[in-house]
C-alpha cells in the first residue's frame, strides 16, 4: 500500500496531491492519505464517490485522519 503524507497542507491541496498520487498507482491498489486537515474527509470522499474509487477506512487518531482509498 502507497502511502502519502500531507499533514500541515489544506485542501484543494489535500485533494489535489491526492488525485496526483492515485495517478501514478495501478488499478486494485490502496492508497493511504495522512492528513490533519478535517475538510479532507468530505473533500476526499465526495471526489473518490465521484470517480468510482472506494473509501475503505477514515480513522482518526489525535489531529490527524487516515484515509484508506481503493483505486478502481
Amino acid at each position: 500500500m502507497e502511502c502519502l503524507d500531507l499533514q500541515g497542507k489544506v485542501c484543494p491541496f489535500v485533494l489535489f496531491y491526492t488525485k496526483k498520487k492515485l495517478e501514478t498507482i495501478p488499478c486494485g491498489e490502496k492508497l493511504e492519505v495522512i492528513t490533519d486537515d478535517p475538510t479532507a474527509k468530505e473533500t476526499i470522499s465526495g471526489w473518490c464517490k465521484s470517480h468510482r474509487h472506494e473509501i475503505l477506512d477514515i480513522s482518526a487518531a489525535d489531529r490527524h485522519l487516515k484515509i484508506i482509498i481503493l483505486k478502481k
